[in-house]
């Protein structure tokens, strides 16, 4: 009874294992050709232009003012003027008293104190926000290039699939027009319609696939700045220099 039992548990287990290797074969590893990756990098380093990053980069200037006005505060509180007149320009010491050609002081305000350290630290913090908002918009550009990217190879590689298709289909409407110009009475009205709704349908595929692929690569050169061309121009050029 148990060595049944071992038998059942063993025949069970290598059956699950069996079935294991069944589902990990169906998974296919995504790995870019070296052509492919180096072309997505050029992408990415394009993209990273993009004028939506330059305007975080002038914020960044226009915070940097901002803090030095800030730590600035402190000088407003001294205050320094002149006398000018007969006596300070004639150096009289006599009258130098009454008429000092210097004059400096000092005033604190008490609110100042606290004040001017909060603005500094206002300024730094919003100085960490803009940059934590570059960095976050870095990374959305980036992924926006690259599934931009994607569906444009994408949809090229189903027009690649899509053409032998068209291809078939239009030869089968044609051979079955011929048929049914010819008089053969295998070849009804209902036949040639059949053929031709097929090689329609093909068509708009064929249609819809090229307007996809227009698309795509629209809002590829709009997040990279250049053509597409030229991107994969640089793409190669780096290539050949390794």
């Amino acid at each position: 009874m148990k060595k049944g039992l071992f038998i059942i548990i063993g025949l069970l287990g290598c059956l699950f294992a069996n079935a294991q290797r069944k589902e990990t074969s169906l998974y296919i590893p995504l790995i870019d050709s070296p052509e492919v990756a180096q072309l997505k990098v050029v992408l990415v380093e394009l993209a990273m232009q993009n004028p939506a990053l330059k305007v975080h980069d002038a914020k960044l200037k226009v915070n940097k003012y901002e803090t030095n006005k800030a730590k600035a505060g402190w000088l407003n509180m001294l205050q320094a003027s002149g006398n000018l007149n007969e006596y300070t320009l004639k150096n009289n010491s006599n009258n130098a008293t009454f008429f000092p050609r210097y004059n400096f002081s000092l005033t604190v305000p008490i609110g100042n104190l606290i004040t001017i350290p909060n603005d500094v630290k206002i300024a730094k913090a919003e100085k960490k926000v803009i940059i934590a908002m570059k960095e976050e918009e870095q990374l959305k550009i980036k992924a926006d290039v690259l599934n931009a990217y994607e569906l444009y190879a994408a949809n090229k590689k189903m027009m690649e699939l899509e053409v032998p298709l068209l291809e078939d289909v239009y030869n089968h409407y044609k051979q079955t027009e011929e048929k049914f110009s010819s008089g053969d009475k295998d070849v009804s009205v209902e036949t040639l319609n059949i053929a031709y709704r097929s090689y329609n349908e093909e068509m708009v595929r064929k249609v819809m696939l090229e307007r996809d692929i227009r698309q795509a690569k629209i809002e590829l050169e709009r997040l990279i700045g250049v053509s597409f061309e030229e991107a994969v121009l640089q793409s190669q050029a780096r290539t050949m220099s390794k």
